[in-house]
């Protein structure tokens, strides 16, 4: 049997488009449909119904999508254990995440990761919060949540804090918010990292109270970057993650408001297919990205 036309026979069965697929293997789409018909003829089956432009699985298809899935993935685990042998844990490990948390990475985390694991060759792809869930391009995928698949292993890695922040310049013109409620009437830079139009705030504090604040203002942006841009150019309150500002609270460019007692609390998740066997690479870089976040302390005492 031939292996690359089973290979791209299953790229096929997720994409269900012929050009889609040649393109993502890039080869030709004659190169494709002739390794597909040449597999359906070792099998003596039809696997995929062609209707003009649209295709389908037949039952047999189906059928052999399962067991072939399992094939590959033995031989992936195979190759990979053949390579551990010979010079350790390596290959490609393709990371999906949004642009802040690449960001983010690359300077806290990458270094001593790849001091490490110098075979594990990393490529970051950057998302948008609309797309942080297409596994297309991805093995590992980094996300503040949960998703509802059967097919995807959801691991919790850590909890994370979005404090309020604002430039002294925007709080000597505008005044500082003492109360929570008092965000309604400032200026609040909304959308941060959520692909719907963002109307509240669901904040609490260490009491445990809860409080949703109305809030709007003139700019909005889906970016985390974005969002501290304009929090440092004066441009309102924003809701940020923590971790990503604390060198400008630091260097005194934004300031944390309500004492950081107020503030959304999140999860962080890593997510990836579902497999038999689940690459070494894989493992490792889970591993040492949760005891990263355990030592960079990214939970609740941040605010202490």
């Amino acid at each position: 049997m031939d292996i690359e036309a089973v290979k791209m026979f299953a790229l096929l069965a997720k994409k269900l488009n012929y050009t889609e697929t040649a393109k993502a293997l890039d080869v030709s789409q004659p190169t494709l449909s002739r390794k597909i018909k040449a597999l359906e003829q070792d099998l003596n089956v039809t696997l995929v119904h062609r209707r003009g432009n649209n295709i389908s699985l037949t039952p047999q298809g189906e059928a052999f999508l399962e067991s072939a899935t399992k094939i590959l993935d033995l031989i992936d685990h195979t190759v990979e254990q053949l390579h551990v042998e010979r010079k350790g844990i390596s290959g490609q490990l393709r990371i999906g995440c949004l642009h802040p948390m690449a960001r983010f990475l690359t300077k806290f985390f990458l270094p001593s990761f790849h001091e490490k694991h110098p075979n594990i060759h990393i490529h970051f792809h950057t998302l948008t919060p609309c797309t942080l869930t297409l596994f297309e391009d991805v093995d590992l995928m980094i996300a503040p949540f949960w998703l509802s698949d059967e097919s995807v292993v959801c691991r919790k890695v850590s909890t994370f804090v979005r404090c309020c922040y604002a430039s002294p310049a925007y709080l000597k013109k505008q005044g500082v918010p003492q109360f929570v409620h008092d965000l309604e009437l400032h200026q609040c830079i909304t959308q941060t990292n959520t692909p719907n139009v963002e109307r509240y705030w669901n904040l609490q504090n260490r009491d445990g109270n809860k409080r949703q604040v109305e809030v709007s203002g003139d700019m909005t942006t889906n970016s985390i970057d974005i969002a501290i841009n304009l929090a440092l150019g004066g441009f309102g309150i924003g809701l940020i993650p923590a971790n990503q500002v604390r060198e400008y609270v630091e260097s005194g460019e934004l300031v944390r408001l309500f004492d950081g007692n107020w503030f959304e609390q999140g999860e962080l998740f890593i997510l990836y297919k579902q497999s038999l066997h689940t690459p070494q690479r894989y493992k490792v870089f889970i591993e040492e990205f949760e005891a990263f976040h355990y030592q960079w302390g990214s939970g609740l005492h941040n605010l202490e």
